[in-house]
């Protein structure tokens, strides 16, 4: 196994596969945590890059590798986030301080202030930006994983849009993971309601971008809810499409706590990323300050294409990511909510028909996005995943 150092000289400033690795930036956000961040180009295209962010224990952990997929919009940093502002007790730190390998892969973004695509800057490279991308990018943070732990294979998976890249890498090399992590995100359901809902938002996407569409900026939204229920909550909301004199925080708890319009990031028709309670205008299970955290991360441009995969797979026409998981033979673990992807999430797991094993974490009484943001998120998300962590890469 190659030390930090030794690697970060073989590795720096090379091309691996059309993948430049431009700059590695060592830190130690704990004194016994390493973080390297590796700033990676595509296609010497100034637009496609994206970070993989490596934590480990100084001393070198033992417990095996785990590659982590941002969801989408956001970056590795997602797994980054710690209400208490100690880095050892986010989710990334945590595991890390249990002796996991931790790699995290961004999705690709644009960094770039609203309206700058619509004038000066070309956002061309976005019309590559789907999950073929995606998997590519975690296939290339697997070959860099890989000069830490030739022997040992890695567990993959992700959150929301990291869970589609995750099953969409594992389609393509079924035999170079142990495990599988999904965590409300598939391109597969049997089931004809959610097939029905997604149907159109497919035949929509489709035809945005044979029209030479390339974002959509309503996704965004998301970011933006959160960031001014940070810096103004009892103020006024500026965003056009709320009712004159809902606050800032009342924007933020409608949009995470009502389902979104058609095509906005809604795979089912009843999606709710957490459950509020707008009698006491308040999140149920979900910690506000918690969430709050990831609102500077959200990107302004959302990809059509990869919208596009997302709901053509939902609504039955297109199987490019899940049609060779039956030959994946490791464990697999799947998060279900109860109002996140529902059906489509069970219906994922008959897919695995060669796995070893299949866990399901099933919370009902859940939004999509309370496991991780909630209260106890080291009960109803941490605990199980590092558990089954543990006996997958043993």
């Amino acid at each position: 196994m190659l030390g930090t150092g030794a690697l970060l000289a073989q590795l720096a400033l090379t091309t691996l596969g059309g993948y430049d690795i431009l700059s590695a930036t060592v830190t130690h956000p704990h004194p016994a945590l390493e973080r390297v961040v590796y700033e990676v180009e595509v296609g010497h295209q100034a637009l496609n890059r994206f970070a993989i962010t490596h934590v480990s224990e100084r001393r070198g952990g033992s417990a095996g590798p785990v590659l982590l997929l941002s969801p989408f919009l956001l970056p590795g940093q997602f797994y980054e986030v710690s209400e208490t502002g100690e880095y050892e007790k986010s989710a990334a730190g945590e595991l890390a301080r249990a002796g996991f390998d931790v790699w995290l892969v961004d999705q690709r973004r644009t960094h770039l202030a609203s309206g700058s695509c619509e004038s000066t800057a070309d956002c061309s490279a976005m019309a590559g930006w789907n999950f073929e991308a995606y998997s590519s990018d975690a296939l290339f943070a697997l070959s860099l994983l890989k000069s830490f732990n030739a022997r040992k294979k890695p567990v993959v998976g992700g959150f929301s849009a990291g869970s589609n890249a995750a099953l969409a890498t594992v389609n393509r090399a079924p035999n170079e993971f142990s495990g599988l992590f999904l965590y409300e995100g598939t391109f597969f359901t049997e089931d004809p309601t959610i097939s029905a809902h997604n149907d159109g938002i497919c035949t929509t996407l489709e035809s945005a971008i044979a029209g030479g569409a390339l974002f959509d900026t309503s996704t965004p939204v998301l970011g933006e809810v959160l960031r001014l229920a940070q810096s103004n909550p009892s103020d006024p909301s500026p965003l056009p499409f709320f009712p004159a004199g809902t606050t800032n925080e009342q924007s933020m708890l409608f949009v995470f706590g009502s389902p979104p319009p058609a095509g906005a990031l809604s795979p089912t028709a009843g999606f709710i990323r957490s459950i509020v309670d707008f009698n006491a205008q308040r999140f149920v299970f979900t910690n506000e300050a918690r969430l709050k955290l990831v609102g500077p991360l959200f990107d302004n441009y959302a990809s059509l294409a990869a919208l596009r995969d997302l709901s053509c797979g939902l609504a039955g026409r297109d199987d490019t990511y899940f049609r060779n998981v039956g030959h994946f033979r490791g464990d697999l673990l799947v998060f279900v909510e109860g109002t996140g992807f529902g059906q489509a999430m069970f219906d994922t797991v008959s897919l695995f028909d060669h796995a070893q094993s299949a866990r399901i974490e099933s919370h009902p009484e859940f939004g999509e996005s309370d496991p991780y943001f909630g209260f106890r998120w080291r009960q109803t998300f941490l605990q199980p995943f590092r558990d089954w962590l543990r006996r997958t890469l043993r």
